[in-house]
């Protein structure tokens, strides 16, 4: 009997440091992900998360929104989504460790309610980036992939003539 009390203290305790050990694992990771986003960004594309239809025509998950804006604007017969698209591919993003943000470029059709500044932080387990405006209005979005040099944003855009289309924001850190 003592063998059994003995064995399941055994397991008790590496079961608690083991625990314990992957907390401290994820507490340090969530810290990387603050100081990954902190710093100065570009914009390498846009592209979409999903697979769409555009008339008889595929759209594959991944392909570049930028690239296509000519395509979809012709598609839809609105000429101003091919400016709106485009003018975004040179736009660049600074995160300051004080919290606070600003975009240089074009904002108005991917991320209209944050606007060129405001502040931000991140949300859900470190999962989600909010921007805050100049109104204090939230703006959050998933992050779907960070790394030190890379980072991909969740962006839902609303298309007239198509409705609301999933769109990754990829970034570049800059040196």
């Amino acid at each position: 009997m003592k063998k059994i009390y003995f064995l399941l203290m055994v397991v008790a305790i590496t079961f608690l440091f083991n625990s314990c050990k992957k907390d401290n694992d994820t507490a340090e990771t969530d810290r990387y992900k603050k100081d990954w986003v902190t710093g100065k960004w570009k914009q390498t594309d846009l592209v979409m998360s999903v697979d769409a239809k555009l008339g008889s025509t595929k759209i594959p998950a991944g392909t570049s929104m930028i690239t296509i804006a000519p395509l979809l604007a012709q598609a839809l017969k609105n000429p101003a989504l091919i400016p709106a698209i485009t003018c975004t591919k040179d736009n660049q993003y600074e995160f300051n460790a004080q919290g606070t943000f600003t975009i240089t470029g074009c904002t108005d059709f991917i991320l209209p309610k944050a606007g060129a500044k405001g502040t931000w932080g991140l949300q859900i387990y470190d999962a989600v980036i909010e921007l805050l405006n100049d109104k204090s209005e939230k703006d959050p979005h998933w992050i779907n992939s960070i790394s030190p040099t890379k980072m991909e944003l969740a962006l839902t855009v609303n298309i007239t003539g198509v409705g609301a289309v999933p769109l990754g924001l990829q970034l570049e850190k800059l040196p």
